[in-house]
């Protein structure tokens, strides 16, 4: 249970919504804790405003978007304080982002993990485009609105709303990791360089489903798109996908030595997303085409697999390439598409601690860069003006 709240300074600075959570856990690891929210419960609390929550609703066609927020509180703070001061204090946020027909509950304890090895930073753990706690408006909605550019354009509006970088002209001095698998990992390449300041983002591509030069993957996806579409016109169809198409490709995404728990959460959200969601899903990654105007790449590495049946190691690191990726930017490890799941291969906690060590180096790096920035940052006018006054 949490514990009872008090009022306190932070709690007074927090962001309104911090107080809204729907749901209060202790993660599996101490002394970590979990909190959940949901746009449509925060609306109905009044604790963002609801113009704002109308316009993300237009742009990203979702009826709701949920997150959990994960961090650690050695302090044992009160509740409310406890969630205040890690928004207000944290020197870094991950969030992490799944991919296709999945939910935050397929990353494990993966956030945690990064929250238990370094205190000081927070992550956040949404559900994205039609899945899990984010479902569409619609059963059938628009391919643009499902593709990876389509996820990182919802997630980006989301961070937005929810106010946890800085505004206006104020200097960034905490960076905002994103990790992102199959799907998610795919959309971290779509990320508009205008909204983020300079070294603000950081990005780390797990099995990224980036297909544009693996064009027999395209056509299997747009494929099984179709015939999911099309298994809603007569009870046999319906019966096909369900018995077979589903099971075969969720085992497929898992890959062999995923964890049960990942397999058991991959068939949940299957059987709760509308057969619409799921197609228009498939067809977005088969139809995922677009060019990349950018010579570098800062603060981004990608992971790939060699036993990966959903995205291909040698065309993948072929596009990374062309994209202008360098060698030191790519890591290559032993797996399938879930090479970091808890599993019973020996490997993938191996492959785990490197994404939790890439992930901590990342911040630390791009933390002390975006505070030495800030320490040369000249004096506004303003700022100039009083300390004129002051020496008069």
């Amino acid at each position: 249970m949490p514990k009872k709240s008090t009022q306190s300074a932070d709690t007074q600075r927090a962001p309104e919504w911090a107080s809204g959570y729907s749901v209060w856990l202790p993660e599996r690891l101490s002394p970590i804790l979990r909190a959940g929210y949901t746009l449509v419960d925060l609306a109905r609390r009044g604790l963002l405003k609801a113009e704002d929550i109308i316009k993300f609703r237009n742009e990203t066609l979702l009826a709701d978007f949920a997150w959990r927020m994960v961090w650690a509180d050695p302090d044992n703070h009160a509740d409310a304080e406890s969630i205040a001061h890690k928004l207000r204090e944290a020197e870094g946020i991950v969030i992490f982002i799944h991919g296709w027909a999945g939910s935050g509950e397929i990353w494990e304890d993966l956030p945690a993990l990064v929250v238990k090895a370094n205190p000081n930073l927070m992550a956040l753990v949404p559900d994205v485009n039609g899945f899990g706690g984010s479902p569409f408006s619609s059963n059938v909605p628009p391919i643009d609105k499902c593709d990876p550019p389509a996820i990182m354009r919802a997630i980006e509006a989301w961070i937005n709303l929810i106010h946890i970088r800085p505004a206006g002209r104020e200097a960034a001095t905490r960076p905002i990791i994103f990790v992102g698998h199959s799907m998610g990992g795919a959309s971290l390449f779509f990320a508009d360089d205008k909204l983020w300041k300079s070294g603000e983002i950081g990005r780390i591509a797990l099995a990224p489903a980036l297909l544009m030069n693996d064009r027999q993957r395209q056509l299997f996806y747009r494929t099984v798109g179709t015939g999911i579409r099309l298994s809603g016109w007569n009870d046999l169809l319906d019966w096909f996908v369900e018995t077979f198409i589903a099971p075969r490709f969720i085992e497929r995404a898992a890959g062999a030595g995923s964890s049960l728990r990942v397999r058991a959460q991959h068939h949940k959200v299957f059987d709760v997303t509308p057969e619409g969601v799921i197609a228009q899903t498939f067809a977005a990654m088969g139809h995922l085409d677009a060019s990349f105007a950018r010579s570098t790449w800062p603060n981004f590495i990608a992971y790939l697999s060699d036993k990966d049946a959903l995205v291909g190691l040698k065309q993948t690191e072929e596009l990374l390439e062309q994209i202008h990726f360098k060698p030191e930017q790519i890591r290559v490890v032993e797996g399938g598409h879930y090479f970091f799941s808890v599993g019973g291969v020996e490997s993938h906690a191996h492959n785990r601690q490197k994404v939790i060590d890439d992930i901590l180096s990342l911040q630390a790096t791009m933390r002390a860069t975006l505070n030495k920035k800030s320490r040369q940052k000249p004096a506004s006018k303003k700022s100039a003006r009083r300390k004129s006054k002051k020496a008069a």
